[in-house]
């Protein structure tokens, strides 16, 4: 593996797939999510005051994966993929200011994901250079580089 390279995280709440990635290989580690032995914390919901919960290991373990990472694009179904990226501002914001996207994507076959990931820093001018600002999208909505469903 290079030195420096880029990570996608492809998150659900049961599972975190992150793939450090560069030009011709990769690195793959899975995080489980143990909701069921763990406490949660609650987090208030966006939608009718309804409440979700936020599993805080599952996240401290998937930033340890991210430490080495140049840029980051978090992916995923549902809203957890948003809650990484606050997880991420809040408590490590030197990882925080390294996610270049937050990206709707189903369930994608690993190739598929790897693709998206090599497109998406190939486009970044990020190497050795500062973010240019925080990811202000809050919405769930497909963004680029394009949702795949399966």
């Amino acid at each position: 593996m290079s030195k420096h390279w880029d990570s996608i995280v492809w998150i659900d709440r049961s599972e975190a797939k992150v793939f450090h990635v560069g030009a011709t290989d990769e690195e793959k580690i899975v995080v489980h999510s143990h909701t069921s032995a763990q406490a949660l914390h609650r987090q208030p919901h966006h939608e009718e005051g309804s409440k979700e919960t936020i599993d805080v290991e599952f996240f401290h373990r998937i930033v340890a994966t991210l430490d080495h990472s140049g840029g980051i694009l978090i992916a995923g179904p549902g809203n957890i993929k948003f809650e990484l990226k606050e997880y991420l501002d809040r408590h490590r914001p030197d990882l925080g200011a390294r996610v270049f996207g937050v990206e709707t994507l189903e369930h994608p076959f690993t190739a598929e994901l790897l693709a998206v990931a090599r497109r998406f820093f190939a486009t970044r001018a990020h190497r050795h250079s500062e973010p240019t600002g925080p990811d202000t999208r809050r919405k769930d909505t497909p963004g680029t580089p394009e949702s795949i469903k399966h």
